[in-house]
């Protein structure tokens, strides 16, 4: 199977996965807006949201899939024992690391019982109080992050990719129990959702050769696993890292309410083509990638060329147009009850400064997954830590400058964009160092670059002849519904936008084979032992 026919598969269950997740905060955003109780919650959830981001798309799957690839290249009955006993581990380990964190929440929360609190207080405690439930989801979620590695190095993606559905179904179905002042089911429907996310995974690996035999004694390959995870946390969950220091700060030092809501729905707009393209591509070409590694960084490089101007072809347009449109695209997915017009605006400003850090933050998580092949764990780890220290320090300039401090949490946006740029050129800059050449291909992007600028510009020429306003004076029966009226301006904007993208950047490359040592892309590309693609949907 190809890697755009993987590709396709990852993305279509992603796809799925982010409409449903657009559907789900905008029913948060009309039943509770920016207030007091969706900001605890958002925050309370920030960690195990982290935990899955880190363990199911970072650390976890970018450390065990090249052990788990090599190792069963060459003796697949090692590579089974190996899996079963990183899953006995890791769910142990955190089964006493989350008896320890309950304990600790349920004790600040029955402190706080019956005292008169601040206002900064509350949130503290509220955050403290919603967290509770969503512990133990930090188990079977990472759990679940071994069980996709298993099935994605036996080239099998569906169920990894569909397992984040299965989380959006369950909050939907309990927003309609969900007001200001009842929004406390939505911590435990997390719960609920990491065991019936962890039921499916365990159903595919069954079916796709078996559950891997559960060990527990300690071997040189998992001390070795054990040494790369925290290094692959610090250097894959860059951007998630940044993100939950943004919302922090949103929290301590933006006054009022909604900083943290509207910061939280700014990104989910961006997840929605970081997640479709670029995570879907770095998924299904890092198992090549690792499988490669061994014939040093040239192959390498030539994978990753491959992976990333399949990337790039699309994330270019993606940006340009998520900068575009962001003010239809809030309008036509948040505007609804409580979401207000002040909403809107701050939402908006968020879309646009994060939309300059598509392609940065896409790139860098596919190089940094060319060192961990490699095994080398130390180098994105210190860019990581660079840039974490580089985006705290812009949060903390920016928020507090008189000439940025208007600019809220739309400050914490353009800082993510400043520090997503710089590491992603320090990664260019290394790969060519390591021998890997040039990984982007700028001349094979001219025509998709020039392809996105007269996208960009038809679309804001369209939005500009048919503003909000106009739009809805002259939409029969909807002037009271904006976000219909957004979603049909919306809809022109794709459209007008394909039209011009498509002809002029061109598909013919999308045919084109790849050099000698590139990722196979043809039908007969050779996959682990016992495994095949009929196992991918």
């Amino acid at each position: 199977m190809s890697l755009m026919r993987r590709a396709m598969t990852v993305s279509a269950w992603t796809l799925a996965s982010r409409v449903l997740g657009l559907v789900r905060d905008r029913l948060w955003a009309g039943s509770m807006g920016g207030s007091l109780a969706l900001d605890a919650f958002l925050n309370a959830f920030a960690l195990p949201n982290l935990l899955r981001n880190l363990f199911g798309e970072g650390a976890l799957t970018s450390a065990f899939i090249p052990r788990y690839v090599q190792m069963k290249a060459s003796d697949p009955s090692a590579a089974e024992r190996f899996a079963g006993t990183v899953l006995s581990r890791l769910a142990m380990g955190l089964v006493v690391l989350s008896v320890i964190a309950l304990s600790a929440a349920v004790v600040v929360v029955a402190a706080a019982r019956g005292h008169l609190m601040t206002v900064g207080q509350m949130k503290i405690v509220m955050v403290m109080a919603m967290a509770i439930p969503q512990i133990p989801y930090c188990i079977f979620i990472c759990c679940c992050a071994v069980l996709s590695g298993v099935l994605n190095g036996r080239r099998h993606f569906w169920a990894p990719a569909a397992a984040p559905v299965v989380l959006n179904l369950v909050m939907i179905s309990t927003v309609w129990m969900t007001t200001d002042n009842e929004a406390w089911i939505m911590p435990l429907a997390v719960l609920v959702a990491g065991i019936l996310q962890l039921v499916l995974l365990i159903w595919a690996v069954r079916r796709c050769g078996g559950m891997p035999p559960l060990a527990w004694r300690m071997t040189p390959a998992i001390k070795d696993l054990g040494l790369a995870i925290l290094p692959s946390l610090v250097a894959t969950g860059i951007y998630q890292l940044n993100a939950c220091v943004d919302q922090f700060i949103a929290q301590l030092l933006i006054s009022g309410t909604g900083a943290v809501s509207y910061l939280y729905f700014g990104n989910r707009l961006l997840q929605f083509p970081l997640a479709l393209i670029g995570y879907g591509v770095t998924t299904v070409a890092y198992p090549e990638i690792s499988r490669r590694a061994s014939e040093g960084w040239g192959a390498t490089g030539e994978g990753i060329r491959a992976a990333a101007r399949l990337q790039a072809y699309w994330l270019l347009p993606a940006a340009v147009g998520l900068l575009a449109t962001a003010e239809p695209v809030v309008r036509a997915i948040y505007q609804t009850g409580s979401f207000s017009a002040e909403g809107v605006e701050r939402t908006v400003r968020v879309v646009q400064f994060l939309a300059l850090s598509l392609v940065p933050i896409s790139l860098s998580k596919l190089f940094v997954r060319a060192f961990h092949a490699h095994r080398d764990q130390r180098t994105p780890m210190r860019v990581s830590v660079a840039m974490v220290v580089l985006n705290l320090g812009l949060n903390l300039v920016l928020v507090t400058l008189p000439a940025t401090k208007p600019l809220k949490e739309s400050a914490l946006a353009l800082a993510t964009a400043l520090s997503s740029l710089v590491g992603c050129i320090a990664y260019l800059w290394l790969l060519r160092r390591r021998g890997a050449g040039s990984v982007l291909p700028l001349l094979g992007l001219v025509r998709p670059f020039m392809a996105s600028v007269v996208m960009g510009m038809g679309v804001v020429t369209l939005l500009h002849l048919w503003p909000q306003a106009a739009g809805q004076a002259h939409a029969r029966g909807l002037h009271h519904h904006p976000s219909v009226v957004a979603g049909l301006r919306l809809a022109a904007a794709v459209a007008v936008g394909m039209a011009l993208y498509v002809p002029i950047a061109g598909l013919s490359w999308l045919r084109a084979q790849p050099s000698a040592g590139a990722i196979p892309t043809g039908p007969d590309s050779p996959g682990p032992s016992g495994t095949g693609d009929s196992l991918t949907m």
